[in-house]
């Protein structure tokens, strides 16, 4: 999970790292300054780059703040409406380039600098002078190696800044479970002070349930962070992809998801969600597929929900049974079903469906039931 810019940096403020003064805002809020900043940005916060080129960072003065406030708020990037802005200070500086990134295929942490940071990073890294690019293994001990590494390859007149700022970045990737930890552009100041001018910071949700500090961030932040509050409190995977959909997922396993996926948008059709609702973990009741239900009928332009649910050791009757007491608790979502569920027991699952008055289409197939369900959703 991508944190917003601004959350992203408390995670490293928290970790000893030097950051401009800056304001959250939030939509709705009235614009604040930084005290002390003479000069400031207005950022979007949201979890997409190039917010720049999309209108989403423009340089402000306080008589301008709340004019450009309003200005990116009202702008797009990427499909994303932001529903925060930081207002921070201008730092004047060098840009250099500094992350720790997991790197599964090499087995490790991949340490990488370069004396030019910005936008056009990965030309740096091609052959460009001065450069870093090194795996640790990701423990203290590896990554203090690397750090080491790194003070050895860059220029005298920033060599302790810049090992020091290395070494509480690894601390604060380990520290947290990160899979990301970027500064972009890592500006050093004419006193040789390094500040973190951008942050990209990516967390493990795999576990952040584990880490107080990002549980609280999700749960005080739930509207900007829905997708990884849903899988902290509710245990399961979730993810809206399209709130102009019109057909909503309800299905089990990550790659049968996505495959559903590619198949509707093949198609032409516009699924909302990736679901893994995790069968196995219902423990017979219905909570997860009431918690689906209701996330599905808050999008105005729901046509219709396709239950797609391949079994092999969950008993597709008990499955049939809690799906059509959802339904039961959920009486304001009155959109037409289509289910196809396969494998144990499914004859029982056909007989509880197709018997209930309820209205959910029984379609074993996978090709007709996709038709369907693109035909009742129509151009949503």
């Amino acid at each position: 999970m991508l944190l917003l810019e601004a959350h992203g940096k408390k995670v490293l403020a928290d970790a000893g790292l030097p950051l401009p003064r800056s304001e959250f805002i939030r939509a709705g809020e009235a614009p604040r300054w930084p005290a002390g900043a003479a000069v400031c940005v207005v950022k979007a916060q949201v979890p997409v780059g190039g917010r720049g080129k999309a209108g989403g960072i423009l340089r402000t003065t306080p008589e301008l703040l709340s004019a450009q406030v309003q200005a990116v708020f009202a702008a797009r990037i990427k499909g994303h409406a932001p529903q925060a802005v930081l207002v921070e200070e201008v730092v004047q500086g060098s840009e250099h380039y500094l992350s720790l990134i997991v790197d599964a295929n090499a087995g490790g942490l991949r340490l990488m600098y370069s004396p030019q940071g910005g936008v056009e990073i990965e030309d740096a890294f091609e052959g460009g002078a001065g450069t870093v690019n090194l795996v640790a293994a990701p423990t203290l001990q590896g990554l203090a190696a690397a750090v080491e590494q790194l003070r050895q390859a860059v220029a005298p007149e920033t060599r302790d800044a810049l090992a020091e700022l290395a070494q509480r970045l690894a601390n604060c990737v380990l520290a947290n479970g990160l899979l990301l930890a970027e500064i972009n552009p890592l500006l050093i100041d004419a006193e040789g002070r390094p500040w973190a001018g951008d942050a990209k910071v990516v967390v493990d949700m795999n576990v952040a349930p584990e880490h107080p500090g990002q549980r609280a961030l999700f749960d005080e932040n739930r509207d900007l962070y829905p997708d990884a509050w849903r899988k902290i409190s509710e245990d399961f995977d979730y993810v809206e992809i399209d709130r102009q959909g019109g057909i909503g997922l309800v299905t089990t396993g990550a790659g049968l998801s996505m495959m559903l996926i590619d198949e509707l948008v093949a198609q032409g059709a516009r699924p909302i969600n990736f679901c893994d609702i995790r069968t196995g973990q219902m423990r017979g009741r219905p909570d997860r597929l009431v918690s689906v239900l209701g996330w599905l009928g808050e999008i105005a332009t729901l046509r219709v929900v396709l239950v797609n649910v391949f079994a092999g050791i969950t008993d597709l009757g008990e499955f049939a049974r809690l799906l059509l007491e959802a339904r039961r608790l959920c009486p304001e979502l009155t959109v037409p079903f289509v289910a196809r569920l396969v494998g144990h027991n499914a004859a029982q699952a056909e007989a509880l469906i197709t018997a209930a008055p309820c209205g959910i289409e029984w379609e074993p197939d996978l090709e007709r039931a996709l038709a369907r369900a693109v035909a009742i959703a129509g151009n949503c």
